[in-house]
């Protein structure tokens, strides 16, 4: 997989930058000051791309565009993270806004707003979606990507965008694959993950239990409304995984108190204190965390912390030879 990050500050060698996608006829607001960031990733067979937008610009897909080069092969797939676009195909008039993600083909005559924005834009290859899709639901979709579907695969892009790096093409693609996937459930109104989605749909509910410890409801009922599940769903899900939500609920609170335990910068906070907020009763606190860790929190602070003493000596003794050698 090749990638590259671009920072572009006039609206010509913009157009140049974006014609290479999809060619257009553009016009910008304010051509002079013009400014975007663009970060693409890209194989053979998709493209992902993140840009930052300081500027509107409407891009004109015209008759000779479409016949010079028809880009009948792809789809496009947009998902505004600021700012609202519009595409308009004669009369017909489709909007995205952050939270919901546009699907459309850039084969035939068109025009797209894209206004001051942030936005990953998906291309995905057109068999992908052709054999999933009946062709009334796969042109100018329009989708809600705040389920708990939707969440899974827009952590999924961004996951690939923070690995831009590490992906080979096979990996690139594979992950691409299963994000075509999950979005055509999510347009066909299939909210129960495939066995093969089970792991990214059970660590999302893992990373919002790990995110919010100490500072949001973490009831099963308020987990489930905060992923755009129902209560029922969200248990059939970790069942089909093989867990439960008390399970997943208690290893990652236990998971946030250890990394408190261990932060020099919280050293002097009470274990009692790091107890009730992770949500325990400080009896239970100790125990379940000896159960799961080996140790009592108090035994597993003093441990940690002399490692890290430790750790940081021989440094302390090196800058201290150096400053007498100087």
């Amino acid at each position: 997989m090749k990638y590259y990050d671009l920072t572009v500050d006039d609206s010509k060698t913009w157009t140049e930058v974006s014609n290479s996608f999809i060619p257009m006829e553009n016009k910008y607001h304010e051509p002079d000051r013009w400014y975007s960031e663009l970060l693409a990733q890209e194989t053979a067979a998709y493209s992902l791309l993140r840009w930052d937008q300081r500027g509107d610009r409407i891009g004109s897909r015209t008759a000779s565009n479409v016949r010079k080069v028809p880009r009948d092969e792809i789809y496009w797939i947009i998902i505004p993270e600021r700012g609202a676009f519009s595409i308009r195909h004669g009369d017909e008039i489709v909007r995205a806004v952050p939270g919901s993600l546009m699907m459309t083909g850039f084969d035939e005559v068109c025009q797209l707003h894209i206004p001051t924005s942030v936005a990953y834009g998906f291309q995905v290859p057109r068999a992908e979606i052709d054999h999933r899709l009946k062709p009334s639901d796969r042109l100018r979709l329009v989708l809600d990507m705040n389920s708990g579907l939707g969440r899974v695969a827009k952590d999924m892009i961004r996951s690939v965008h923070a690995e831009k790096s590490n992906l080979s093409d096979r990996e690139f693609n594979a992950i691409c694959e299963r994000i075509s996937e999950l979005l055509c459930m999510l347009s066909m109104g299939d909210g129960n993950p495939q066995q093969a989605h089970l792991p990214e749909t059970v660590e999302a509910i893992r990373r919002y239990v790990r995110e919010n410890v100490g500072v949001g409801d973490l009831r099963l009922p308020a987990v489930a409304l905060a992923l755009g599940w129902s209560p029922r769903k969200l248990r059939f899900i970790l069942q089909q995984s093989g867990t439960t939500y008390r399970d997943v609920r208690q290893d990652e609170t236990l998971r946030a108190a250890r990394d408190m335990l261990q932060n020099p910068a919280r050293n002097t906070m009470p274990i009692r204190q790091v107890a009730v907020r992770s949500g325990f009763t400080p009896n239970w606190f100790s125990a379940a965390f000896k159960a799961r860790y080996g140790e009592t929190p108090g035994e597993f602070r003093q441990r940690r912390l002399a490692e890290l003493a430790d750790q940081q000596m021989p440094q302390i003794g090196a800058r201290s030879e150096f400053e007498h050698r100087r």
